[in-house]
């Protein structure tokens, strides 16, 4: 996949704001506001409600554990749906289900008949909600955009989550000093009214993957996409990594404001609001500072925001913390874009919904950081745990100076060349699975190189849809050697001509200049079922409809008609 050099983004995405001027990205940016506002309420009320009902740090790090948990196991399977399906109606959804939970929090709280375990309960359930919203907006949001403007798009989300971080948690904290925690609860459910109202006025979507995989064959694809794309798993471990030593700030922050710096529900509440300010200017300064920090942006962010966090569980005054938590913030908001933002460009619109899942699913590892730091902070106190997980945040920046990382601006959507000619092939073959076999003849002395290229080709099969990869070599002749690999069925394959980019395109370019003969010829294979009792006829299972006979490449469709029959 191509790169600019780094630092020169394009023309039109110099400015931070430039995509507020597309009306429908304005329309549902304004209406993120509204909904952060509400959910930085609840993340304000619950934790400070569960500190309230039982003292326990423990407990009151669960609430996170309980909202984030839901996306250990549901996010993926959310992101193929927001590949398969209509991306405002799984939104509409996921806002319905976490809307409902709230709504039975206000009634309950205001009752006076809220305890540990209800409000456990339904913060899993809004979790579940967010769940299965999540990975659709991400990718709904940036596609309401111009490509070149993506990245501040992105930007731009963040900002808007900080814009009401820097507000919600002042105002939540206020909410709750003055004894209306069912009122932070309520405005929350009502806020979520402004996404549907946006949501409701968008056209119904299409699908991004056209083949229309099963749920779980599309989710297995997406894990697949991201295997085998080195610049995506490097960033997703960074990421999971960012996500369990970063979550005990926030997760803690109760019980640090309570019991070591002796603040009440104000304090707690300016506090939580300075971290989200810090973030709101990192959202206005990452394009400024992006730039001159070049890949060192990523590092340096995950490692500034280590340093800040130790400082504020050290803290020994509440202004000391305040200044120590609003540069965390700033470097918090500076990782998580980069990191955002780098993952959804470099996937293809076709699988960007399941690459965007597998990253909320790698920052939702923040409740598994959010419950050990509980329990460190049970023996030591949590001040303590929040700057030895601050300590080991600074660790990861060093780690990551390292990587091979892919320089934000640099990066270009993959895309195939503009000279790449797809074969034509049948349009529909029955029959399952499909194995797609290609014989080389090739010259001994380049068995190496040859061997070399076959890696490559192999990472892009699996890539691109293929569940299964072998290389074979002819028993009597050594250097005849072919390449076998499976895909469930017809219409996959078809859609791995559609995902073609440039590096795979050159990849088989290279691959394909190896042969010494009048190939490499390919054939089609159609799995023929002869056990199942249940399988189609064989008329139907030999079925084939094609526009034309394709020989370019060695297959030749079998045509269904009297001769073949």
């Amino acid at each position: 996949m191509g790169q600019q050099q780094a630092g020169q983004a394009p023309a039109a995405s110099s400015a931070t704001l430039a995509p507020l001027r597309e009306p429908a990205y304005r329309r549902m940016w304004l209406a993120a506001i509204v909904s952060h506002l509400g959910t930085f309420l609840q993340l304000t009320a619950a934790p400070w409600l569960m500190q309230e009902l039982t003292g326990s740090p423990l407990l009151v790090a669960l609430v996170t554990t309980s909202l984030l948990t839901p996306r250990l196991l549901l996010v993926v399977p959310a992101g193929a749906l927001a590949d398969l399906f209509d991306r405002r109606a799984l939104l509409l959804v996921g806002h319905a289900v976490s809307a409902g939970a709230v709504v039975a929090m206000t009634v309950l709280t205001a009752l006076e008949r809220i305890d540990a375990v209800s409000l456990l309960a339904l913060t899993f359930v809004l979790g579940i909600g967010s769940a299965l919203a999540l990975p659709a907006f991400q990718t709904l949001v940036p596609d309401l955009v111009r490509q070149p403007l993506r990245a501040q798009a992105i930007t731009l989300n963040s900002a808007a989550f900080n814009v009401a971080r820097s507000v919600g948690p002042a105002l939540g904290g206020a909410l709750v000093a003055a004894g209306l925690t069912s009122a932070a609860f309520g405005a929350n459910a009502v806020s979520y009214l402004a996404v549907v109202g946006v949501l409701l006025s968008f056209p119904r979507g299409t699908a991004s993957d056209e083949a229309r995989p099963r749920v779980w064959r599309s989710a297995a694809a997406g894990v697949r996409y991201a295997r085998f794309t080195q610049p995506i798993r490097i960033l997703l471990t960074v990421a999971a990594l960012f996500a369990l030593t970063s979550a005990s700030l926030q997760s803690l922050l109760p019980s640090v404001a309570s019991v070591d710096l002796g603040l009440g529900g104000g304090g707690f509440g300016v506090l939580f609001g300075l971290f989200g300010a810090g973030a709101l200017a990192g959202a206005l300064t990452r394009e400024r500072v992006r730039v001159p920090a070049g890949r060192v942006m990523l590092p340096g962010s995950i490692g500034l925001f280590g340093v800040a966090a130790a400082g504020v569980g050290l803290a020994p005054a509440p202004w000391t913390a305040g200044v120590a938590i609003t540069v965390a913030g700033t470097a918090f908001l500076w990782s998580m874009t980069t990191l955002n933002a780098s993952v959804q460009l470099l996937a293809p619109r076709w699988v960007r919904g399941r690459v965007v899942s597998l990253f909320v699913l790698a920052v939702g590892l923040q409740p598994v950081g959010a419950f050990f730091a509980g329990l460190l902070a049970e023996r030591v106190g949590a001040g303590v745990s929040v700057a030895v997980f601050g300590a080991a945040a600074a660790v990861l920046g060093l780690v990551t100076l390292r990587l091979p990382l892919p320089v934000l601006g640099g990066i270009e959507e993959p895309a195939p060349p503009d000279d790449w000619e797809t074969p034509t092939h049948a349009r529909h073959v029955s029959g399952t699975p499909i194995l797609v076999v290609t014989t080389w003849e090739i010259d001994r002395e380049d068995l190496q190189q040859f061997l070399s290229v076959m890696r490559e080709l192999r990472r892009h099969r699996f890539r691109t849809g293929a569940y299964r990869w072998s290389l074979f070599r002819d028993a009597d002749r050594p250097y005849r050697i072919t390449e076998f690999f499976a895909v469930h069925d017809w219409e996959e394959h078809l859609a791995q001509h559609r995902r073609m980019d440039a590096e795979m395109a050159a990849v088989i370019t290279h691959a394909r200049g190896f042969d010494r003969a009048d190939g490499p010829r390919t054939r089609h294979l159609a799995g023929i079922d002869v056990v199942d009792p249940d399988a189609p006829p064989f008329e139907e299972q030999l079925l084939t409809v094609h526009e034309e006979l394709h020989r370019t490449d060695g297959s030749v469709p079998l045509a269904h008609d009297d001769r073949d029959g």
